[in-house]
């Protein structure tokens, strides 16, 4: 049964905003709250439920959703890597201009210091993977980890789109995979990055809920993929943060942070046609600006406590400006790179 086509012109899936939307303010306030009022903010957001977590998971289902629509609507694999790197970087690189300059304004340079090194873990996502790099007084974008994520997620679908690999098949090897991963862990008991492979999943679970809206699968094939990938996600969780436990976060905070999540995008995909003007119109701005809010809020949170100090009043001001600052960061930077990598690739073709 077809239940929509995303093929035809001009058909917008407008649920996707929404998702984006909401997802992007629950990182927002996650992260400003934690810091404005840490003892409330990190007992939450570390023991109960962190709706940062949330957001990030309802992203990785959003990519694995859109990137698959995307590359079917781009010309070639060349095009769509074109304008993924036009949609991705121009923010990106403006927002590590605007922190490299913040850090080196206040931090002591050490001997090992490497502004080069740093620079250039950052252009590829890998500062996580730089011990120079990987704090957060050197970090010039917090949670751009999820960057590095994503351009896997963009390579591993384009190899499947090239060689013609069935959907499927990446399903249950994920399924597989991940179920090996923990069993692997309980017999070596060592702590696998179960956190990490379980976004990528959430990617290829997207997928699935794509495949499901284009019509390829039946309900009851999708309903079975999903269980036993939530299944599997789930107790992949609960291994990494309850049986090894975190310092981080508890066991109980991940597992009802991903199962909200979960809940949430499937929620709003199943009432998708029940649209609401209002609602289209604030999560659609919202959506729209999502990016910029996703990778801006530290820099505005940094400058504001900066200047003003750790007030509840700086506390609303900083997400008020964030808004405002990605709304016109997306008018002049987002899109004219969107544009430009369109505009590049009519001209190379």
């Amino acid at each position: 049964m077809s239940r929509n086509n995303p093929s035809l012109p001009g058909n917008r899936i407008s649920f996707i905003d929404s998702v984006r939307g909401v997802a992007a303010c629950l990182v927002l306030l996650q992260h400003t709250y934690e810091h404005f009022f840490p003892e409330t903010g990190e007992l939450l957001g570390k023991q109960f439920i962190n709706f940062g977590q949330v957001g990030v998971v309802a992203f990785f289902l959003v990519s694995g959703f859109i990137i698959p629509y995307s590359l079917e609507k781009s010309r070639s694999v060349w095009h769509f890597f074109v304008n993924r790197i036009f949609r991705i970087y121009p923010l990106y690189l403006f927002i590590i201009f605007l922190q490299f300059i913040l850090i080196l304004s206040h931090i002591r340079v050490e001997d090992s210091f490497s502004p080069g090194k740093i620079l250039i873990s950052h252009l590829f996502f890998l500062q996580e993977y730089f011990p120079e790099s990987s704090s957060w007084s050197l970090n010039l974008v917090i949670g751009s980890w999820t960057l590095f994520i994503e351009a896997i997620w963009y390579v591993l679908f384009a190899i499947l789109f090239l060689v013609q690999i069935p959907h499927k098949w990446l399903m249950r090897i994920a399924i597989l995979g991940f179920s090996l991963l923990i069993i692997a862990s309980f017999v070596l008991e060592k702590r696998f990055p179960m956190g990490r492979m379980g976004m990528l999943f959430n990617c290829i679970l997207g997928l699935h809920f794509y495949r499901w809206f284009k019509g390829e699968i039946s309900d009851n094939q999708f309903y079975a993929g999903f269980g036993v990938s939530l299944i599997a996600i789930l107790s992949g969780l609960w291994q990494a943060y309850g049986y090894f436990l975190s310092e981080h976060f508890s066991a109980l905070c991940v597992l009802t942070s991903w199962s909200v999540s979960f809940i949430f995008f499937t929620s709003l995909f199943v009432i998708r046609d029940r649209s609401h003007a209002l609602w289209d119109s604030v999560f659609g701005f919202l959506g729209n600006i999502s990016y910029s809010v996703y990778l801006s809020h530290f820099t505005i949170m940094k400058i504001m406590t900066h200047f003003f100090g750790e007030t509840p009043l700086i506390f609303v001001l900083t997400v008020l400006l964030t808004i405002v600052f990605s709304k016109y960061s997306f008018q002049l930077i987002e899109k004219p790179g969107i544009a430009l990598g369109k505009n590049l690739f009519k001209r190379g073709s």
